[in-house]
């Protein structure tokens, strides 16, 4: 007869298994969910919808894209951040005036989509720790602590 060996029951063992699961791709079933919605999202905004939730959770997909470029996961320049906060703050705005949010021009459009292409591939390509890592610090950020860049590593 076989002999199971012993399994340690500590806060520490459960944390070594934490972050080994940390180190495991994202399941795929979550990764196409979250991209899924992330798509949806950008449609609705694409054609002025009457409700601000797509064009909030777009703002997150933005700086979860950021996040996870800055993790190595992608790359987003800081202009291309700024280009799309811009463009997001005049969805934000044209809501506010009219009641239905969408994106005004076509080149706002393609960036947000670019953007949002980017955010399906890291999903589908990053560990699980980063996009924890990476929906900690959207967390914090909306809380009101302030955007700082990830501090490159030193090889």
């Amino acid at each position: 007869m076989s002999r199971t060996l012993p399994f340690q029951r500590s806060a520490q063992a459960a944390r070594a298994r934490l972050t080994k699961a940390q180190l495991l791709p994202i399941p795929r079933a979550v990764a196409g969910d979250l991209a899924l919605r992330a798509h949806l999202s950008l449609e609705a905004i694409r054609g002025a919808c009457d409700h601000i939730g797509p064009a909030q959770h777009i703002t997150e997909v933005v700086l979860l894209g950021k996040f996870l470029s800055e993790a190595g996961h992608g790359e987003l320049s800081h202009e291309s951040l700024l280009a799309a906060d811009r463009a997001m703050a005049e969805v934000f705005d044209g809501g506010r005036r009219t009641g239905t949010w969408g994106v005004s021009s076509e080149s706002a459009f393609a960036l947000l989509a670019a953007i949002v292409t980017m955010y399906d591939r890291q999903l589908h390509s990053a560990t699980l720790g980063a996009l924890t890592t990476a929906s900690d610090r959207l967390e914090r950020f909306k809380g009101g602590e302030a955007y700082q860049p990830l501090q490159k590593r030193r090889a």
